[in-house]
């Protein structure tokens, strides 16, 4: 049985809608900037199109081909664009996550698939159309320069207000293995870099349509190579800028680069903690796993640096109990992490952690509206769907009524972190 995540809401569970992010997908600014100079692009984040504009605006007439990215939760709305699309005769291309794990699928609502990085193979895409050539599927070789890459058109945004994160990218690429993220897949786990002047004109480009942006860095593990984190984020620090970007714990060791980061204005470090149970971590990578114990002294030493530690957990690993939700929340009080963010163990599609639920039989609906890390869509080895869903919806309780967030506060210390 699936349940709806309203199905069982609870009058204590408050969720923060102001704190939503609202960002702007880079992956079509970025292929934007490949294309010739006579080729004029229309930037459609239908997100922030008023509702009653969003098809009208979608299906205007005058489009010559059409791109559409998706990650897993979005291809129906993006399958659904491809078709209707193409009953109005626009060729559609799509790419993304999800048409990269499965182009087969894809492939039956667009007219070719972009499977992988798209910076290599947007300009063959784009000169293969001009000749009426378009092939069904285009595949990366995966190894993109990105020190070769031009800055994404963010003059293409026409209303950067509806917006509170500007998007950057200085690197692809993560050196762990995590079964249940698709990063290691598409980009792999050689760290590939822009140089500190490319991002830096970035910042400027955004600087000029947003004079006081807040950036978030979109790189699964921004600060991994310490010499160049230290470079850029010295190289930030005159431009009096707000920030935040994904990394892992082991930051808290380099007390020098904690210090560059509080001058050059970083707010928020998003770390995948991932869970509080070494036989998890053990399996999911095994250099986490040797991080647990030191995990509380590690989030105390990063906070004190007047620096907010977002804690990213995941819940529903063949290892969790209907324990493990009461267990979590204790730990992180004892902890004194401030800010967190909870997920439902998702499987993604072209990730071992889906391969090995299909194969065991597992997967119980491929309705990808419900691959959001917030819905229950596989069967838990030691619980039941309901429970795992409760569970989750118990801890976002947990750190959202006031009176609760004051203790944690409290047991944090007197020193706390700005937050944006």
């Amino acid at each position: 049985m699936i349940l709806e995540i309203s199905e069982i809401l609870s009058d204590n569970c408050v969720f923060m809608m102001d704190d939503v992010e609202r960002i702007p997908n880079l992956a079509l600014l970025s292929l934007a900037a490949l294309a010739p100079d006579d080729v004029e692009f229309t930037f459609i984040e239908e997100d922030y199109v008023p509702l009653d504009k969003v098809e009208e605006t979608i299906f205007a007439p005058g489009f010559d081909l059409a791109c559409l990215t998706a990650t897993n939760y979005q291809a129906n709305r993006a399958y659904y664009l491809g078709d209707e699309l193409r009953k109005r005769g626009v060729p559609v291309i799509i790419g993304g996550l999800h048409p990269s794990a499965l182009p087969d699928e894809a492939a039956e609502h667009a007219d070719s698939v972009a499977i992988g990085e798209g910076e290599d193979i947007f300009p063959i895409i784009l000169e293969d159309f001009r000749n009426n050539e378009l092939k069904p599927f285009y595949k990366s070789s995966g190894n993109v320069d990105l020190a070769a890459l031009p800055p994404p058109r963010y003059d293409l945004i026409k209303h950067p207000e509806y917006f509170n994160k500007m998007p950057v990218v200085a690197t692809r690429g993560c050196p762990y293995n995590c079964d249940f993220c698709i990063f290691p897949k598409v980009y792999g786990r050689k760290l590939r870099k822009k140089t500190v002047p490319q991002v830096i004109r970035e910042i400027e480009i955004i600087k000029r349509i947003m004079p006081d942006p807040y950036i978030h860095f979109c790189d699964e593990n921004m600060l991994v190579d310490s010499k160049y984190a230290k470079e850029l984020v010295r190289a930030l620090i005159p431009h009096k800028i707000e920030w935040e970007c994904f990394c892992d714990i082991a930051v808290a060791d380099d007390e020098e680069l904690l210090d560059l980061l509080v001058e050059s204005g970083c707010r928020d470090l998003l770390i995948g903690l991932e869970s509080i149970d070494p036989d998890v971590l053990k399996n999911v990578d095994a250099w986490k796993s040797k991080q647990l114990e030191k995990y509380p002294e590690r989030i105390r030493k990063i906070q004190r640096h007047d620096l907010s530690v977002t804690g990213l957990f995941i819940v529903g690993f063949d290892e969790d109990t209907p324990d493990i939700f009461k267990r979590m929340r204790n730990f992180i009080f004892r902890s004194g992490l401030l800010d967190m963010d909870f997920a439902i163990l998702t499987p993604m599609p072209g990730t071992g952690l889906y391969s090995r639920l299909k194969a065991e039989g597992r997967i119980l609906t491929e309705d990808w509206s419900r691959y959001t890390w917030q819905h229950v869509n596989f069967m838990p080895k030691n619980m039941s769907p309901d429970e795992l869903q409760r569970g989750l919806l118990w801890l976002f309780s947990q750190f959202s009524r006031p009176e609760l967030i004051m203790q944690r506060e409290d047991a944090a210390g007197p020193s706390r972190p700005r937050t944006h």
